[in-house]
């Protein structure tokens, strides 16, 4: 018993399970049509079971039609009427086949909770039972019985009524909950490929970033030497320029492989040489002290992403690294002067972000009127 379902035809995809739906409802059937239509429960059939047996399989063909509609999470066409006429088949020849035709209410019962809400069907179908139970156990009674057989003939309608409804409704759950089931794999396998991709992009932009730029900026300092005649610092330039390259290539097997290793301290010594290749005076103050793991690498990519908007996007002459406990947290920032207007941006701040976030903290960076980049990453010190 359950929502309502929407009223739209059941999609291909939906019809995979079906068929075991359609095996489970195979013996409901075909008991409904030998003792409702046969009348094998109580004497051999004759010439006037044509019409019962029927509408016995009438009845159980309308029901296989709604409970492959409601396995698919839908509702089928015209299904009020077709509810109606499942009604009509099971009581209106009920008062002249007897009890006979007792088994024919399991369809009605069902159908009612697969179709409709749970405060509707309950009360609905309860009444329903109580009413078909009490009629069958007075017409099925003798004078002579005593209330302990009442009682016992009231209470097999009950459970027989309980059993075959059941039965129904819950295969028809069954196969909706296997589709639902195959569909919610599908979609973490989705999310797991989506999540896998976000992180190839964040990790190509924070690894490989800061190693292209840093590539460009020594090949540009390189040929400018060359150009002065200055060779033996354009070949340690160049030999500078191989060691990046290659860290560079490591870095996109790792990225591909697995998460790759990164730790502050030698993002820090890094960052020192690659600062001051180009001239920039840099100052360190590491007033934290030791840090957690999950700390230390996400500061560790928040430099990263530091160095790679300095060499991208400013032509700074001094830049301060600080990490300090403050409020509670920890704070990292990186202040450098020297930003070109109008040169930052790019996903590099949104994918530190995502990182921060994971650890509940954030990460912003703002730009001043006297070319002054501030990035800062906070994170509670509980972390």
């Amino acid at each position: 018993m359950s929502a309502p379902l929407p009223l739209v035809e059941p999609t291909s995809t939906r019809r995979r399970a079906w068929w075991l739906l359609v095996a489970i409802h195979i013996p409901f059937i075909a008991f409904t049509v030998a003792q409702a239509g046969l009348n094998l429960s109580f004497a051999a059939p004759s010439s006037r079971d044509a019409i019962p047996v029927v509408l016995a399989l009438a009845a159980g063909l309308i029901q296989l039609r709604h409970s492959l509609a409601a396995a698919g999470g839908v509702r089928p066409r015209y299904w009020r009427w077709t509810l109606l006429l499942l009604v009509a088949i099971a009581y209106a020849p009920a008062a002249v086949l007897g009890s006979r035709w007792a088994t024919l209410q399991w369809y009605v019962l069902a159908s009612l909770a697969i179709f409709l809400p749970l405060r509707v069907a309950l009360p609905l179908g309860a009444a329903l039972a109580v009413v078909h139970d009490t009629w069958y156990t007075i017409v099925d009674a003798r004078p002579d019985f005593p209330p302990s057989q009442l009682m016992f003939a009231f209470s097999y309608w009950g459970a027989l009524q309980v059993l075959g409804a059941g039965g129904l409704f819950a295969a028809t759950r069954l196969v909706r909950f296997v589709d639902e089931l195959r569909e919610a794999r599908a979609e973490l396998a989705e999310l797991a490929i989506e999540r896998e991709r976000l992180r190839i992009s964040r990790d190509l932009h924070d690894l490989l970033g800061q190693s292209l730029s840093a590539v460009s900026l020594k090949s540009d300092l390189a040929i400018r030497l060359l150009e002065r005649n200055d060779i033996p610092r354009a070949v340690d330039e160049i030999v500078t320029l191989v060691s990046v390259a290659r860290s560079a290539s490591r870095d996109v097997r790792d990225i591909a492989h697995r998460e790759p290793p990164i730790a502050l301290s030698s993002e820090i010594d890094r960052a020192g040489d690659l600062l001051s290749s180009v001239g920039t005076e840099t100052h360190v103050d590491m007033a934290a002290g030791t840090l957690s793991p999950a700390l230390d690498e996400l500061f560790a990519w928040a430099l990263r992403e530091g160095m790679t908007n300095i060499l991208r996007h400013s032509s700074a002459t001094t830049c301060s690294i600080r990490i300090a406990r403050r409020d509670g947290g920890v704070c990292f920032e990186i202040v450098n002067d020297g930003v070109i207007p109008g040169s930052l941006g790019g996903h590099g701040l949104s994918g530190l972000a995502a990182r921060a976030s994971a650890l509940s903290g954030t990460a912003k960076g703002d730009a001043s009127g006297d070319g002054t980049f501030r990035l800062v990453v906070e994170v509670p010190e509980v972390t």
